[in-house]
């Protein structure tokens, strides 16, 4: 566990950011400093202000830090601090069901008013399948299921280096099942149920939808893909331009996928690659997100552009000034709940359509 010292200044370091990120541009623009421009776009100015600011964090990237459990609990204070004060309005309650390999947690949000049973999404917190849990994206958790409307059911999946591939997959897939088998349990319209994750947890989610197509779970009705990691094998021109100073450095990514994927030949299975899968017909529609200045960017881009050229219903929105992970940070950065707030938008009016077709 982090020191108190540790704990106290992260504390405080948030603080300052939640204040700082709340400033009126003009001055918000003379603390971030000269604009940093690259491949045509315009870093946020909140996001100039995040990478100054966590210069100052008292830990180093998890992959020199000498500890995996150093870097979850120092990650878990941080998103728990990052999403604090969002839906206050939504009530949670844990659930737990026996997974593939032994008790799975679930916690499940609901906004006041919502229908049951009623459309539900299904969530899969980010970390590179080793970091992470459902206490670092409460905040996004919270946040989508008061702007959608709707429950929002997040996932303990299982993490590596312990529990390396396939045993998340495993976990999602299972994870889906029970939810839509016992979907009177929890409120939820079985036929309306949503995948959605950030970063890693994106990848999942995509995941489970091609299971779903494959008819090895049911089918999701929509799926909701933040900053969606889809491709391990390959090399993208984002890995390059924002491999270094941009939050997600190359070797941070490398360290990720060497604990998840712990054989090269692995990098291209589907399961853990969505990107290579060839059929991708049956597909729901599908939402994906991309940062401009993510190195995951492209890649999620190839991913949308081949759902769309297999006539797979797909919006795909680019948040140009954006850095990864925005759905982590809605607590602290108006800018990061702008672009939340439109994928929650396009969640709530794609399970509507569901909806009227049933």
């Amino acid at each position: 566990m982090p020191s108190v010292s540790r704990r106290l200044l992260v504390r405080s370091l948030m603080a300052a950011l939640r204040f700082l990120l709340g400033l009126p541009e003009p001055l918000l623009r003379l603390v971030a400093g000269r604009p940093v421009r690259l491949d045509g776009q315009r870093l946020a100015t909140s996001s100039q202000v995040l990478i100054k600011m966590s210069k100052l964090a008292p830990f180093d990237y998890p992959h020199r830090n000498g500890s995996v459990e150093r870097a979850r609990a120092e990650l878990n204070q941080a998103g728990e601090l990052a999403g604090a004060g969002i839906g206050g309005d939504v009530r949670s309650a844990d659930h737990v069901f026996t997974g593939p390999a032994g008790p799975m947690r679930i916690r499940v949000y609901e906004p006041a008013g919502a229908a049951s049973p009623g459309p539900a999404l299904m969530f899969f917190h980010g970390g590179g399948f080793v970091l992470g849990g459902i206490e670092t994206h409460e905040g996004a958790c919270r946040y989508l299921a008061e702007e959608a409307g709707m429950r929002v059911v997040s996932v303990d999946y299982r993490l590596a280096p312990e529990h390396p591939f396939p045993a998340a997959v495993e976990d999602g897939i299972a994870a889906f099942a029970h939810v839509h088998a016992n979907a009177d349990r929890y409120g939820v319209d079985p036929s309306r149920i949503a995948v959605g994750g950030d970063s890693s947890g994106g990848n999942l989610a995509a995941v489970v939808a091609h299971a779903g197509a494959r008819g090895e779970c049911a089918r999701p009705a929509f799926s909701l893909l933040l900053n969606p990691a889809t491709d391990a094998f390959g090399t993208h021109p984002s890995h390059e331009l924002f491999g270094l100073g941009f939050r997600l450095d190359t070797e941070e990514r490398a360290w990720y996928r060497d604990r998840y994927l712990s054989d090269a030949a692995l990098y291209r299975d589907p399961r853990a690659s969505v990107l290579y899968d060839e059929d991708v017909a049956g597909l729901p529609p599908t939402y994906i997100a991309t940062s401009g200045f993510d190195p995951l960017r492209d890649e999620g881009e190839a991913y949308a552009r081949k759902l769309a050229e297999a006539g797979v219903p797909v919006i795909h929105r680019r948040h140009p000034g954006q850095l990864h992970g925005f759905a982590s940070r809605v607590g602290v950065d108006p800018s990061a709940r702008q672009a939340l707030l439109h994928a929650a938008g396009v969640l709530r009016a794609g399970l509507a359509l569901t909806d009227r077709r049933n």
